[in-house]
């Protein structure tokens, strides 16, 4: 049966012209002041006065802050000036570099404190001098002289600039929202009535899938297939063998099908090949919708009449504006501000995106002159770029702090449309050095708020919650978000360092300059292809699958800070250099037990082991991993029992399962000193508990 093909065509009236390259450099500020931090450490400076080099630290952190103090002047002149852009690209590179040599100090004496206990003492201070190794204080001492000697380059460079110290904005700028009620969960849709009128109505199957770049033909029947079949399957990659597949799955079912943002203007791959395949299966009154923003991929692919979206009217964009704008304080009643939001909303010319940004951000401040600020801001961006639309992302993006700024750019990892997990990707933030504790706020309840606030503001969007089991068990919940297919746009332009191995490929370029990387499993292939020495990747997002290569590039992987790989993988993480590791997922895999060698991981932070069915036990040393603050071990159905002295790790703040255990130092009694644990907590072989005094002993 052939289906009817309904165009939904959806195209943005605006042209989108890039952004700045300039938007990139602001993302070196807190860079620079991380590492400025990590200087003035009490561990790093414990181990450096003990190796003789304390010194030549304190000369980096000074270096490092008379930089930080003038670079927000540097950043501004860059946009003239090539010799000063070029100044700042070796900056980044050697901030990192020196980011590398301060953790190697930091873990050193984490390494030395897990075998001496948690004493400060002069005791354990002399035991670091006794037991320092001529070895590593010989190698240390190269590596800080080497990025001493480059830092005090770029200073000496810096200083003919006739560069002006300056304030940092965000010390002047109005304060973040505190708190959030809730976050922006109203269903309210304003001016799609018309949009909305009959088209879900009576299809068995339902599937949608944001195609965006990627039109390959054997991949969207597998995304296809899968969805229809509400999971994954083991397929074929022959498309002859696809087709038996999705006939078997879809039948004669009638469905309606969503491809959504399309952009395909190859008439071949649509017309001879899966146009055809489509149109083989399902039932009578069966139904395609395409989205799409390209005039041409809407002609090749339409049988009706394109219905295109049309912008809101100037009511429905006040609506959608004031619910965000006047939402926080803000004084609705009062005639300037209301005048202010009038121009604006008519700046963002009906579009929604524009409308909920521009609204989240006005909603952070309370005064006339304030809003004013904005609007002349805005204003004079839109007269250098020429694009009302996308100087309205670019002028909330400016008034993001640091944080946020490296939060929302880090986002540019994940391809267009990804559902991303929120509880992961603050952990994510997290290990690289993303968030700082502010006051009594932690580092995970500071990426909540990080993540609702960017969420607010429209950076993320569709927020959804689900439930997923394990066993006949138990459960736990998943917040997943999106993005926005323009703010993932404006993502890739304020940072260089995020990309794929497709992107590289076309650009027939090297990792050298990418620090965060997500693979598919068909792009493991390319490796070895791209690797040329050493990288500087700090996040590898890889699939739970082995290749030949690929431990040979996470030996070249040497900064890494967050891993997603297949276990077998990581079998010696002594080997592979993982001493910065903070972040280690091993999901969903079929390991049976986890390297010892993990015990030697320090720094690391979160450990995910969802799912792993047949994990039966955890390494004896783990209590020296001091640091763990997320442990994720549900669905770990066939544990036999925690490690010894869990009660060590107080610093865990998730921990969603416990096995109880008779043996000495793996009873229930280990829970009673885990007292920053905030979620629930799955308890396994509760028969084991020695008495009732034990189980008292938890409070």
């Amino acid at each position: 049966m052939c289906l009817i093909a309904f165009l939904f065509f959806h195209m943005m009236q605006f042209p989108i012209h890039p952004i700045c390259k300039t938007m990139a450099e602001s993302l070196l500020l807190p860079l620079v002041r991380g590492v400025a931090g990590k200087a003035a450490d009490a561990l790093v400076e414990t181990v450096t006065r003990m190796c003789g080099l304390d010194d030549d630290r304190q000369m980096l952190e000074r270096h490092l802050l008379a930089v930080e103090s003038k670079l927000a002047n540097a950043e501004a002149m860059s946009e003239k000036n090539p010799y000063v852009k070029s100044w700042m690209k070796e900056l980044k590179s050697v901030a990192y570099q020196a980011d590398d040599v301060l953790d190697d100090f930091q873990y050193e004496a984490l390494r030395r404190q897990s075998r001496i206990g948690k004493s400060t003492t002069r005791k354990a201070l002399n035991y670091i001098t006794r037991h320092s190794t001529l070895l590593f204080r010989f190698e240390m001492s190269r590596k800080l002289k080497k990025v001493l000697t480059k830092i005090n380059k770029l200073v000496k460079e810096m200083n003919t600039f006739g560069l002006e110290s300056f304030v940092s904005r965000e010390e002047r700028q109005h304060p973040c929202r505190q708190t959030h009620s809730k976050l922006d969960d109203t269903t309210q849709i304003f001016g799609r009535d018309d949009d909305k009128e009959g088209v879900q109505q009576h299809f068995e199957l339902k599937m949608w899938h944001c195609v965006s770049d990627n039109f390959d033909v054997i991949a969207l029947l597998k995304y296809i297939i899968e969805l229809a079949g509400s999971g994954r399957f083991d397929m074929p990659d022959t498309i002859e063998l696809l087709q038996k597949k999705l006939e078997q799955i879809i039948g004669q079912k009638r469905f309606m099908l969503v491809l959504d943002d399309v952009w395909n203007e190859d008439e071949r791959k649509w017309e001879d090949v899966l146009k055809p395949l489509l149109c083989s299966v399902g039932g009578p009154g069966s139904v395609i919708v395409v989205t799409t923003r390209s005039q041409k991929a809407a002609s090749i692919m339409q049988t009706l009449e394109p219905h295109k979206l049309a912008c809101l009217s100037e009511q429905d964009s006040w609506e959608l504006f004031a619910q965000k704008a006047y939402s926080n304080g803000v004084d609705q009643e009062q005639a300037e501000l209301v005048s202010i939001g009038r121009r604006i909303v008519n700046k963002c010319r009906g579009l929604p995106l524009a409308l909920k940004t521009m609204g989240g951000l006005l909603s952070s401040y309370q005064h006339v002159q304030e809003w004013k600020a904005i609007e002349e801001s805005n204003n004079r961006d839109n007269v250098r770029d020429k694009d009302e639309i996308m100087s309205i992302l670019k002028l909330s993006y400016t008034h993001l702090s640091s944080e946020m700024k490296q939060c929302f750019a880090f986002l540019a990892v994940f391809p267009k449309d990804y559902e991303m997990d929120k509880d992961k990707l603050i952990q994510l933030w997290i290990a690289n050095g993303f968030i700082q504790e502010k006051g009594t706020m932690d580092l995970t309840k500071r990426g909540e708020f990080i993540f609702d606030e960017l969420f607010w503001r429209s950076f993320l969007q569709d927020k959804q919650e689900s439930t997923h089991n394990y066993g006949t068990r138990g459960s736990y919940v998943i917040i997943t978000c999106k993005m926005h297919d323009l703010m993932h746009d404006l993502a890739k332009v304020v940072t260089n360092e995020c990309a794929n191995i497709e992107e590289l490929t076309q650009q027939k370029a090297f990792l050298k300059d990418v620090c965060h990387m997500q693979m598919s499993r068909g792009e493991l292939e390319q490796i070895s292809e791209l690797c040329k020495g050493r990288t500087n990747l700090r996040t590898l997002l890889a699939p739970s699958k082995s290749h030949k290569d690929f431990k040979e590039f996470l030996q070249v992987s040497t900064s890494l800070r967050a891993l997603h790989c297949c276990p077998y993988s990581v079998a010696n993480c002594k080997v592979l250099n993982a001493k910065h590791l903070r972040y280690l997922d091993l999901s969903w895999s079929n390991i049976t037990k986890l390297p010892e060698s993990i015990c030697v991981l320090y720094n690391l932070q979160t450990l995910m082991l969802i799912d792993c069915w047949e994990l039966q036990e955890l390494p004896k040393d783990m209590a020296r991993l001091r640091k763990l603050i997320h442990l994720h071990l549900s669905g770990c159905g066939r544990l036999e029992s925690m490690s010894p002295n869990f009660g060590l790790l107080n610093n865990l703040q998730i921990l969603t399962t416990f096995v109880v255990d008779t043996s000495d130092g793996l009873g229930i009694e280990q829970l009673k000193d885990l007292q920053r644990l905030s979620n629930r907590l799955e308890l396994l072989k509760l028969d084991k508990i020695k008495s009732g005094e034990n189980a008292k002993k938890t409070g």
